[in-house]
């Protein structure tokens, strides 16, 4: 398949050339250093290289996919898929979409495939009343109510499924109720895009720590700020990387990549996770989630990585804001009902913490918006030319095993959320 440049909107964001030491960081890594074999040179001669071409096997291990403990046969309700409804990329021209189901088709070429521009349309047509799959409509509410009796696998075209499995209240017993009832199977693209999400997130970390936010506006104000008096004096910017230790809370994907950049270029980095202690040489220390508050005494950056599940609703409070030091930030990937938005302000305010940067906030906060050390982006950061296609790459391969009844990719635990 064919990558495609993709046009989107880059979002809110005024520290651009910092992007460029994520380059660096491959480049001075050991494997960039390593005599390439002739398979490589082609790949690197081509420019990118096309996940397409990888196998099963190199996809899984290029992207730390997690596969199902039960092939997909074993499970109750697996027929093979006759009638799969599939929404089309919005950014994409119509006209252009049918590369991507000639994509699909190519790997089960006995499917009918339906191409539809959202949820609305495929109701308003009314196919999915006979489907047995639908692939990129995502999860929630309104998905569970308009399939119909004989889906048994959604294919989510998103990594979050907090609209599927972490709401609350009577609607979402009665959604999550329906699932169980129909053995329906959710799968996410979790980690397709852990690459993009990491790398925007350093980003918006690095802004912080050199005080970017404050150059930027000195700069629209016109002030050099060389001189002795007009020099930015903020004790909390300008720290080296090597002097600093980075939290991550929530040892995920993302919370992995992250840590493995944030190490490169010097940092300590500890964390927490629910499952284990375990990690990568790169993390320092792995705590449990009871250790949350102890370590954020220890770190000059915490960033946010744990999923939305009843257990971490509200997991960021004052409580945890007391815990960090006065001189360290905050960062988040997280989904919104994670945090306890008034008390982040509050901190903010009171300068319990240096700053806050994130990749979604609430949208109609602007006191939240205009407070001072705020760097934030409107939920961007899996932005990418390469997202599209990663995502057909995903499909492509869990429709393979779904149609071979091998073991699934990414398949979400219904009493976990995740």
């Amino acid at each position: 398949m064919k990558t495609r440049n993709l046009s989107f909107n880059k979002g809110i964001f005024i520290a651009l050339p910092i992007i460029s030491l994520v380059g660096i960081l491959y480049s001075c890594s050991p494997e960039s250093q390593e005599v390439s074999t002739p398979d490589v040179e082609e790949r690197i001669s081509s420019g990118v290289e096309d996940y397409a071409d990888l196998t099963p096997k190199e996809l899984v291990d290029k992207f730390g996919l997690r596969e199902s403990e039960l092939p997909v046969r074993d499970m109750a309700g697996w027929t093979p898929l006759q009638k799969v409804v599939v929404e089309m990329p919005g950014n994409e021209p119509w006209e252009a979409r049918f590369e991507r189901l000639e994509f699909l088709q190519a790997i089960a070429p006995e499917v009918q495939f339906i191409p539809v521009k959202n949820l609305a349309d495929a109701i308003e047509k009314g196919v999915l009343e006979d489907a047995q799959a639908t692939i990129g409509l995502g999860c929630g509410p309104a998905t569970i109510d308009a399939i119909g009796p004989e889906v048994r696998w959604i294919q989510s075209g998103s990594v979050g499924l907090d609209r599927c499995f972490n709401t609350v209240g009577e609607d979402a017993e009665r959604m999550q109720s329906i699932m169980e009832e129909r053995n329906v199977l959710v799968s996410s693209i979790r980690d397709m895009t852990k690459d993009a999400i990491a790398q925007h997130s350093l980003t918006i970390m690095i802004s912080l720590l050199g005080g970017m936010d404050i150059h930027a506006e000195r700069q629209r104000n016109h002030i050099w700020g060389r001189t002795r008096t007009d020099v930015v004096r903020d004790k909390h910017l300008d720290v080296e990387f090597q002097d600093l230790t980075l939290f991550v809370v929530g040892l995920g994907s993302i919370g992995t990549e992250v840590a493995r950049l944030a190490n490169a270029l010097g940092m300590r980095v500890i964390a927490t996770r629910n499952s284990s202690r375990s990690g990568p040489d790169f993390v320092d220390y792995v705590g449990l989630s009871d250790e949350m508050y102890e370590l954020a005494t220890k770190a000059d950056i915490v960033f946010a990585a744990v999923p939305p599940t009843a257990a971490t609703r509200g997991l960021f409070d004052m409580k945890f804001f007391d815990a960090m030091k006065e001189s360290a930030y905050f960062l988040s990937i997280a989904r919104l009902g994670v945090i306890n938005w008034e008390d982040l302000k509050k901190a903010l305010k009171a300068e319990k913490i240096a700053g806050f940067g994130t990749d979604d906030l609430p949208q109609d906060d602007f006191e939240l918006w205009d407070l001072p050390r705020v760097i934030m982006t409107p939920h961007v950061s899996d932005y990418s030319p390469r997202y599209r296609d990663n995502q057909y790459v995903f499909y492509r391969e869990n429709l393979r095993r779904y149609m071979a009844g091998e073991p699934l990719l990414n398949l979400i635990d219904i009493s976990r959320g995740y």
